[in-house]
């Protein structure tokens, strides 16, 4: 077979099991597409784009190969494991990367038929970032996978958020990393001289399938991250995951027992604290907003997040130029039917996305407003 119908067949495969991001199979030899959209109707429109794609935010999409939006998604439904057309966004890279040309409408009305370019180089990254608004911190994660850079964004912003009347949090697009790197947060979010632990109690454990393969695969993976650069904190906990795999290997499914946000109390300040979330806020990012979700300093302003976390702990198999990642771990919620899948976590304040997001921030002139 060719690669791309190759990878198709497999990564069509996999989404009949409905697990996004968490369960997913790549090709590094293909490349990503370089923007992102949203769909209403039979219109997708650019929302994010490099530069050498050929394309800008707000132009409109309505054929790819010949085929309208309405028949494309039907043609490829598997992919879009049910969602609704408006947490569809986040799936369609994962659809046009199979696809080459594209029928667009620009801002100006002109049409144009654009190719897919399929090893298009990034021109900007997000980056951690914060900015004061009066007596309000904003702070934006676009992530969780950079501890040290997390660190130094805390250090930076330190006597503001200490100081601090309101606090806006943006994880719109957060693709995970490490839960450990919100911990510093936690206590700025909660009520003063109240324990986390006092509001955020899972009501169910996650269990993790020690198998001699995940424990094996997990083990020489958690290694090469040592080998890396990274904070005292993370290294400790990388080391207590190899630990635990050792320890518990070939013992199949075994309840987690590790107490997130353990002794951690909160502070008299920020007196109000909003969360800006998305469909496009995952794992960890999930992980976040939930915790959060739990204390009543808090209000989450958006749409509902990805919802990935009913299965984590991800390993990963490599094979050449393929490679395979899959969970190794449940949360046992989802046998009492309160997983979050296809869900997320849901928001206090439910802001629609529509194409007059193009060009605003809709959701933090929104805050700003409310606080």
């Amino acid at each position: 077979m060719e690669r791309k119908d190759f990878l198709h067949l497999v990564q069509e495969y996999l989404a009949t099991f409905g697990v996004e991001a968490h369960l997913y199979f790549t090709d590094y030899s293909l490349e990503k597409i370089g923007f992102s959209v949203m769909r209403q109707d039979d219109v997708l429109y650019v929302i994010k784009a490099n530069e050498d794609t050929g394309l800008v935010s707000g132009d409109k999409i309505v054929a790819i190969d010949g085929f309208s939006i309405k028949e494309l998604y039907q043609r490829e439904k598997a992919f879009f494991m049910g969602e609704t057309e408006e947490r569809e966004g986040k799936n369609w890279p994962y659809v046009l990367k199979f696809y080459n040309s594209l029928t667009v409408i620009h801002p100006d009305g002109s049409q144009e038929d654009i190719s897919i370019i399929h090893n298009t180089k990034r021109t900007e990254t997000e980056s951690y970032c914060y900015k004061e608004y009066d007596d309000t911190l904003y702070l934006k994660f676009p992530d969780f996978a950079d501890l040290d850079e997390i660190n130094q964004l805390f250090n930076k912003c330190k006597s503001i958020l200490e100081n601090c009347k309101k606090l806006i949090v943006d994880v719109r697009g957060n693709g995970g990393g490490a839960d450990s790197a919100f911990v510093p947060l936690l206590e700025y979010c909660f009520p003063e001289g109240k324990l986390v632990m006092d509001y955020y109690k899972p009501e169910y454990p996650i269990e993790i399938n020690y198998s001699v393969r995940n424990c094996k695969d997990r083990i020489e993976n958690l290694k090469q991250f040592l080998a890396g650069d990274l904070p005292e904190d993370m290294t400790a906990m990388i080391n207590t995951m190899i630990t635990n795999n050792n320890k518990n290997i070939g013992k199949g499914f075994l309840d987690d027992d590790d107490v997130f946000a353990s002794g951690i109390i909160g502070k008299k300040g920020p007196e109000k604290v909003l969360i800006i979330t998305d469909e496009r806020c995952g794992s960890s990012g999930d992980a976040f907003v939930e915790v959060m979700s739990c204390s009543p300093k808090v209000t989450l302003v958006g749409r509902p997040t990805m919802g990935i976390t009913d299965y984590s702990n991800c390993n990963m198999v490599s094979f050449d130029d393929f490679s395979f990642i899959y969970p190794t771990s449940r949360d046992k919620r989802i046998d009492h039917g309160k997983g979050l899948a296809h869900k997320g976590v849901p928001v206090d304040y439910y802001i629609p996305w529509s194409p007059d997001h193009i060009g605003k921030d809709v959701e933090l002139d929104y805050c700003l407003k409310l606080i």
